[in-house]
């Protein structure tokens, strides 16, 4: 019998596990898919590498930074800032010259603001620098959107062609009524380093962490019906039982039953993959769309960041779009190169649908957000997860972490 049973091997879930482990303590993971990762998941469809979501890890977090080994995941990074898809059919570039010295003129002729607001940015990265993550989370709680304008003095401009797009497609929500705590952390860690994805998916992340733990401690297929006392008990009819269990569901999944005041509202995000013989783009960026009444928010080219995502010979490009979009996957795909056709041309009309995936729950909600949060349920009974923190690989982590530490 393990001494803690965790219900769920999401990135939450695998951190607690590889954090008792490091103790000694005998762990057992319970997964209803047949694989690690939860929301963080890639597959692989005609040698193409698809992530569930367009998902980054930023290098700078933390938490990562102190379980993961980036080297082993063959990270390959997006060049700072993006490219800006412009209304008049024009692009630019906004981008961080301290760390990319070539997008010093594109960013300072983006149309995108004046001078004075583009330099607000490095303001902005200079006092972000002198505060902890901690620090930020104990900031003022403000809706970002209200903190760009007034706080930061951002101009209207710029909000709209670099900010909005860009959180919009972070926050998965193009209001930012999200905290300006989540803001500023984004920005830092951000600023702080990469943004990258293993050049064999975000799924390499769990599988990492999976890895760690030994032979039989992960039981995938396992979905656990209920919880009595310190018995789980499994759909299959078995009963597993431990002197500890820790709930690592998704905040709409078994969580509720438990912890009835978790947070479980979410966003969601549409997620359309194609395939294509010429790249649009032959840079590591990410385009925003600034069109603010047009369905799709970004374009990558995935292989132009890291070669892994596509076969030799082809290109596979990520469009995201916010939210539940209506309509048929047909008509969703024909929507997103019809958008496209106004900087890519005749070209967008070539690339081949490949597949088109519904992200309902892929963050919570995060008009609050915090740094510290309490896991415990009742004697013997835990609950970790991003909802209880901030929605990121980070806060996953997190709680992860402080629950093992508790335990």
């Amino acid at each position: 019998m393990a001494d803690i049973i965790i219900i769920g091997a999401g990135l939450s879930g695998l951190t607690a596990a590889n954090y008792l482990h490091q103790k000694g303590r005998s762990v057992l993971v319970l997964e209803a898919a047949g694989r690690p990762g939860g929301r963080v998941q890639t597959t692989e469809q005609d040698g193409f590498l698809l992530d569930h979501g367009f998902q980054v890890l930023a290098t700078a977090y933390p938490e990562a930074r102190a379980l993961l080994d980036y080297s082993a995941l063959d990270l390959r990074p997006f060049k700072p800032g993006a490219l800006l898809l412009q209304p008049d059919g024009s692009r630019g570039r906004i981008g961080d010259p301290i760390r990319d010295p070539g997008s010093l003129f594109p960013t300072l002729f983006a149309k995108a603001g004046g001078l004075s607001s583009k330099l607000g940015i490095l303001r902005l990265r200079n006092q972000l620098a002198r505060l902890s993550a901690e620090e930020v989370f104990q900031r003022e709680e403000r809706p970002t959107a209200e903190v760009l304008r007034g706080e930061y003095g951002f101009s209207e401009e710029l909000a709209a062609r670099f900010f909005r797009p860009f959180y919009a497609g972070i926050f998965l929500e193009p209001e930012l009524r999200t905290s300006r705590r989540m803001f500023d952390f984004v920005f830092k860690m951000f600023a702080e380093g990469a943004v990258a994805v293993p050049n064999g998916g975000m799924g390499q992340i769990p599988l990492q962490l999976a890895g760690r733990l030994p032979e039989g401690s992960i039981r995938y297929n396992s979905r656990v019906a209920h919880i009595e006392g310190q018995h789980v008990h499994l759909e299959s009819g078995a009963v597993l039982s431990a002197g500890k269990i820790i709930l690592a569901t998704e905040a709409t999944g078994l969580v509720k039953d438990y912890a009835p005041a978790v947070n479980t509202q979410f966003v969601s995000t549409t997620h359309l993959h194609f395939r294509a013989a010429e790249a649009p783009l032959r840079s590591p960026l990410i385009a925003l769309n600034t069109r603010p009444t047009d369905r799709v928010n970004s374009l990558a080219v995935m292989d132009q960041v890291a070669p892994g995502y596509a076969p030799a010979g082809q290109h596979l490009l990520s469009v995201a779009m916010v939210g539940q979009q209506m309509g048929t996957d047909g008509e969703l795909f024909a929507q997103a190169q019809q958008e496209l056709s106004r900087w890519f041309g005749q070209a967008a009309a070539g690339w081949q649908p490949l597949h088109l995936r519904r992200v309902k729950y892929a963050l919570p909600a995060q008009e609050h957000v915090q740094g510290q949060a309490s896991y415990k349920i009742r004697d013997g009974l835990y609950v970790i997860g991003d909802h209880l923190l901030h929605g990121s690989i980070n806060g996953a982590m997190q709680s992860g972490r402080e629950v093992a530490e508790q335990l």
